[in-house]
């Protein structure tokens, strides 16, 4: 298989000929459309509501906060223009760019940052991404409505220096504040519009390099434009794309081979047809597939019993044959490109990519055995979507057939039934994926930390949790302790299974030649259109 990466606007070693050619070349075509579509309907452009994978896109096209991911998911300054971090890595001293303008010309200020990440740990908004700020001084107590938001570690100093204060030094922060959870939000106006901020293009400011056009809350077609005021409007290549909300992939796939949309996400089918078509491209997300383990399950208990469903599923199987081109193989609950070994500069997905356990009936079979249960009944909950059935009926047939004794009856569900079960641990086995808010393997590992809220498996070990503790702690601002800490509470899910790692999810999709230097992230939003043009 072919598989392409998309390329970029400017690579290291050009000439400075073939720059002026390029930019000259982004001139030529920035009235070129470019034609695009997204696989969910966009709610709000709240940034501390866009939790979902279509309001993050979006926000992130409209918005921008103190970072913005650059080349290969590294973050780069974007509002600030400099940043003073103390010594002990619990203070941030931002300063904000000069010429820093909101759509409607008024000016970007500290304040609006202060205000944006208020918003965020507000109690009265419910915002997912206040798990996210955890780590702010008093984040916590404001979001528990134990605390003002003015006793939050976020402080404007004037208007163009901001201040935040971490309860611990956190190597992870800069990409944290990539998110939309963190970008400024406009006091003024957001009091101005009330409860309607976010619900439509006129009830909302941009500051980064589009503003949202033609949305009024539930249209499927919109536009971005052009931000006239954004600070770094000169990078920006394209003056518009059309963006239509297409659910069905038949659609989708049919609307880029009349040449009406320059994308479309792909059915494994449509992977089969189009995998040698240059427009074909695997794009890694930094989502991990899983089966979560309910260890207060009497029978889920026995380490045994945990050891042989992982022996007994063909990861490779799925991955390769069954969802072709939509998960790739890793049995590392943590997938690629979130941090490397200070010492060799390997992937940590790599390194952590243990063959503990790994697919064997013989062995499935003796460790069923050494369980010393004799039948066992049990119950794998998933979404009722296409693909989970797929994958739902797929692990219950490896199950099945490779340990005789255990039955193992699927129980789908609506997605929010699924998560409601989930998160109150009704369940014996649960079908599900988790997805990095940033790059760093906390994002993944914390996900099972015995005190965490989305602890599904209620995994209790204090060998895990003494790793997270030093990772987070003592070690926090020694990469290469830090980076083992890491590995170790790794390796320690791999060897006590409260998840069964399935695969890293992909999305396989047509995107025409003719778009170019579209910016790919793994963590955060898929693309970033900014430097984005058609030929």
């Amino acid at each position: 298989m072919r598989i392409k990466k998309l390329s970029f606007i400017v690579s290291v070693g050009l000439t400075t000929a073939t720059i002026a050619s390029l930019s000259q070349e982004r001139v030529a075509f920035a009235d070129q459309a470019i034609n695009w579509t997204e696989s969910a309907a966009l709610t709000t452009m709240s940034p501390s509501q866009a939790n979902d994978s279509t309001g993050s896109e979006i926000v992130t096209q409209t918005g921008q906060g103190l970072y913005r991911y650059g080349k290969n998911n590294q973050p780069q300054l974007a509002d600030a223009k400099s940043v003073d971090i103390s010594k002990d890595g619990r203070e941030y001293v931002f300063h904000l760019k000069d010429d820093l303008k909101w759509s409607n010309h008024e000016k970007v200020t500290a304040n609006d940052y202060v205000f944006g990440i208020q918003q965020t740990v507000d109690p009265k908004n419910k915002s997912n991404g206040a798990t996210l700020a955890n780590n702010i001084k008093n984040a916590t107590a404001v979001t528990n409505g134990e605390k003002a938001a003015d006793d939050l570690g976020v402080k404007a100093l004037d208007s163009q220096t901001l201040k935040i204060t971490l309860n611990n030094p956190d190597p992870a922060f800069k990409s944290i504040l990539t998110g939309t959870a963190f970008y400024p939000q406009p006091k003024k106006f957001v009091t101005k519009v009330g409860k309607a901020y976010g619900t439509s293009a006129d009830k909302t400011l941009s500051n980064g390099p589009f503003v949202l056009k033609n949305w009024h809350g539930s249209d499927k077609s919109y536009q971005l434009v052009k931000n006239s005021q954004y600070e770094d409007k000169k990078n920006v290549a394209t003056n518009k794309i059309n963006i239509q909300t297409v659910t069905d992939n038949t659609t989708g796939y049919n609307l880029y081979k009349a040449g009406k949309s320059d994308y479309t996400p792909l059915t494994a089918d449509q992977v089969r047809a189009n995998e040698n078509n240059r427009a074909y491209h695997s794009i890694k997300n930094g989502r991990t597939d899983f089966l979560g383990l309910n260890m207060k399950n009497k029978y889920l208990q026995n380490k045994d019993v945990r050891v042989a469903i992982k022996q007994a599923i063909n990861t490779k199987g799925l991955t390769n044959k069954v969802l072709k081109g939509i998960q790739r193989s890793g049995n590392a609950f943590t997938p690629e490109n979130t941090i490397k070994n200070p010492d060799n500069q390997r992937d940590f997905s790599k390194e952590a990519n243990s063959k503990k356990y790994a697919f064997n009936k013989k062995d499935a079979k003796k460790s069923l055995a050494a369980s010393d249960t004799k039948k066992i009944k049990l119950t794998l909950l998933a979404d009722n979507d296409d693909q989970s059935k797929i994958e739902a009926q797929y692990v219950q047939n490896q199950l099945q057939k490779n340990l005789p004794g255990v039955e193992l009856t699927v129980k789908f569900q609506p997605k929010a039934a699924r998560v409601k079960a989930q998160l109150s641990h009704d369940f014996d086995i649960v079908l599900t994926s988790w997805g990095g808010e940033y790059a760093d393997p906390m994002s993944f590992l914390n996900m099972v930390q015995s005190d965490s809220g989305i602890n599904i498996a209620q995994f209790n070990d204090k060998e895990y949790d003494a790793a997270l503790a030093r990772a987070n702690g003592n070690d926090v601002n020694k990469p290469a302790k830090r980076y083992q800490d890491l590995l170790q509470a790794e390796q320690r899910i791999h060897s006590e299974l409260p998840v069964v790692t399935l695969g890293h999810q992909s999305t396989p999709a047509l995107i025409r030649p003719d778009v170019k230097g579209l910016l790919v992230n793994t963590y955060g939003a898929t693309f970033d259109f900014k430097e984005a043009y058609k030929k």
